[in-house]
């Protein structure tokens, strides 16, 4: 963006001295300097820069207060700012009888309505959103809508985040399907307040569409004449519509409500009874004004359960840790105290840590400030781990009973520290225990928080282990729940390329079994749809067979997030029951009691290796991996 200055510095157009080179905005009655981050300079007067913002108001008076201010060559007491330049000269043009100006992109928009948010100016940051209103509409495409609530939740702009929020649930059904290729835009906790707020809407609007139905639209479609009324007296087409929107909000669009009433007037087609393709475009008009007052009621009735992430604590902190006495082992020459978050002291041997962590060896080489910490002579390190992670971590390192964590995420975030302090030998063996149950492993959905977890601290192998175990669940913002708010954006948006990659591989696996010339030829000649004079052209499956194999490739297609990828377990007690329900077909079961065992090994096996080799788009050295591990 130009830097141009707003003002010129005088009438005769006289260079300026050196020390003002970077002048941006000179003001004539101007009695201080506003420095930026990047040494951009701004001649105001300080009275206009005071009545906008209590807080630079107060930081100004600081300034004047100091007697170390000085400028020899301006002459005029200095205020260091820490934004840049570009931000404060859009700023000072909505302060300022100037002609005010946006930055040219979203990023830096909305840091300018952050910096007038911060520094409280209340006129401003209004000035500011009327020339966003007319100079910028909301994006419609999900990709930059997403981007601009992203940005309205990083700087804690509560009307940006809502307006576009509603923008979104009204132009975009919430499913991790739409939303596949986006996820990296926001971290996961922003993500959930959009889920949160996008239920919460759903619940009001279903209330306040049932009462408006019950209205017959607020009196605008009364008296219709159709074949099909609802309880509400009003056609059952319109009702069906309504309803629809209350579970999917972004149906609210009159090309689908259009869409709705000529679906059913071409049915209808026939029936004189029914006058719905002559409604007038004026009731038409009155029930979508009346609809539209409802929704947008809705949407603002549910404001209140969108939160700023940014006034929330770090997901990733709200593991519930207990604290713990310190350990306690029979030898008394310990040289070190380390201390837990919680303040708990334990007392340890340097040569103990310096022998399993590199980390700690250097640090423990180097000499200790004269002021540092000591408690019976012992020097004190400080730790920003728990107690009971501490605890666990020394019960390893001494010949002592161990000391597992109780949860399987507490077993990742001593994997974590271990990894911190590389402690290599450590990891291994509290891996070794988990394997041996000395901890639980995630069950159920617990599975995506594990992942969740695993990729924030950047522990690979239980990120695999999480990532292939998540495949069991289904995978929605339903499920997900409050546990969206631990992932990464790049991580979630990972494990859904994973979970597609391990849906085509299976998809591609389970395809030659729905063909008569496949693993499955052995079915060919059931009777029941291949008489005995059938050509060997005319070769087809049983249809029991056929209709199993079909029914689960379409299933893995179009039921990616919303069912588990399990079919490897369960392909063998689907093909017992439609085998069953066959009947007496003597062809099929000789098949069976000759063949049927091996193919349903054969099949199994498939699709288990299938789902738990994918290749990801980064090799991993066993050359299979499950996830591009990372694009930051």
């Amino acid at each position: 963006m130009s830097t141009t200055p707003l003002v010129t510095a005088s009438p005769t157009d006289q260079p300026l001295p050196p020390s003002l080179a970077n002048l941006i905005f000179d003001h004539p009655g101007a009695d201080i300097i506003l420095r930026s981050q990047d040494s951009s300079l701004f001649r105001v007067p300080k009275i206009y820069i005071v009545n906008s913002s209590p807080i630079l108001g107060d930081l100004i008076r600081r300034t004047l207060d100091s007697p170390s201010n000085a400028n020899a060559d301006a002459s005029l007491p200095v205020v260091q700012l820490p934004e840049s330049g570009e931000i404060l000269h859009c700023l000072f043009t909505f302060i300022f009888s100037v002609t005010p100006l946006l930055p040219s992109t979203p990023e830096d928009i909305m840091e300018l309505l952050f910096v007038a948010q911060k520094y409280q100016m209340g006129t401003a940051l209004t000035h500011i959103r009327g020339s966003i209103a007319q100079q910028n509409s909301l994006p419609t495409r999900i990709g930059p809508a997403l981007h601009i609530y992203a940005l309205a939740q990083k700087y804690g702009l509560r009307p940006e985040a809502l307006r576009t929020a509603r923008a979104i649930l009204l132009k975009h059904s919430m499913t991790i399907e739409d939303f596949d290729n986006k996820l990296d835009i926001m971290p996961g906790v922003s993500l959930h307040e959009l889920w949160k707020y996008h239920e919460r809407v759903r619940v009001i609007l279903e209330s306040d569409l049932t009462e408006f139905m019950a209205s017959c639209a607020r009196g605008t479609i009364t008296g219709l004449c159709c074949t099909e009324l609802s309880s509400s007296q009003i056609p059952s087409w319109l009702d069906q519509y309504i309803q629809s929107i209350g579970k999917t909000p972004n149906l609210f669009d009159p090309a689908e409500l259009n869409i709705a009433m000529v679906r059913h007037t071409k049915v209808k087609a026939n029936e004189n009874n029914c006058k719905c393709g002559s409604i007038s475009s004026q009731t038409i008009r009155d029930f979508w004004e009346a609809l539209t007052s409802v929704v947008y009621g809705s949407f603002e009735k549910a404001e209140s359960a969108l939160s700023l992430v940014r006034d929330q604590e770090d997901p990733q902190a709200q593991i519930n840790w207990t604290t713990f006495p310190p350990v306690t082992f029979d030898v008394s020459d310990t040289n070190l105290i380390i201390r837990s978050s919680d303040l708990v002291d334990f007392r340890v041997h340097k040569s103990v840590l310096a022998i399993a962590s590199p980390f700690f060896k250097d640090l423990l080489s180097l000499p200790q400030p004269s002021d540092s910490e000591s408690v019976d002579g012992l020097p004190v390190v400080q730790l920003p781990e728990s107690s009971e992670l501490l605890n666990s971590l020394i019960s390893i390192l001494y010949p002592i009973r161990t000391e597992m964590p109780t949860s399987y995420e507490k077993v990742l975030y001593l994997l974590a520290a271990c990894q911190k302090y590389e402690m290599a030998s450590v990891q291994s063996s509290i891996r070794a225990a988990v394997i041996l149950g000395a901890s639980p492993m995630p069950k159920g959905d617990e599975a995506f928080r594990a992942y969740a977890i695993a990729s924030a601290k950047d522990i690979i192998p239980e990120m695999e282990n999480a990532a292939r175990l998540t495949l069991d669940h289904p995978m929605t913002f339903e499920l997900l729940g409050e546990g969206l708010r631990l992932f990464e954006g790049w991580a979630l948006r990972d494990l859904v390329n994973f979970r597609m990659r391990c849906r085509d591989n299976l998809v591609t696996c389970l395809d030659p079994f729905t063909k008569p010339l496949g693993p499955s030829s052995i079915w060919v000649g059931c009777p029941e749809v291949m008489p005995a004079k059938t050509s060997r052209q005319n070769r087809v499956l049983p249809k029991w067979l056929s209709q199993l194999l079909s029914r689960n490739h379409n299933d893995l297609k179009h039921q990616n997030f919303t069912h588990p990828l399990d079919i490897h377990s369960r392909i063998r007690r689907e093909y017992v029951t439609a085998l069953q329900n066959h009947g007496n077909c003597t062809f099929c079961m000789g098949v069976h009691i000759k063949n049927g065992s091996t193919f349903c090994a054969e099949l199994e096996n498939k699709l288990a290796r299938v789902r738990d080799k994918v290749r990801g788009d980064r090799g991993s050295p066993s050359g299979s991996t499950y996830i591009s591990l990372r694009n930051r």
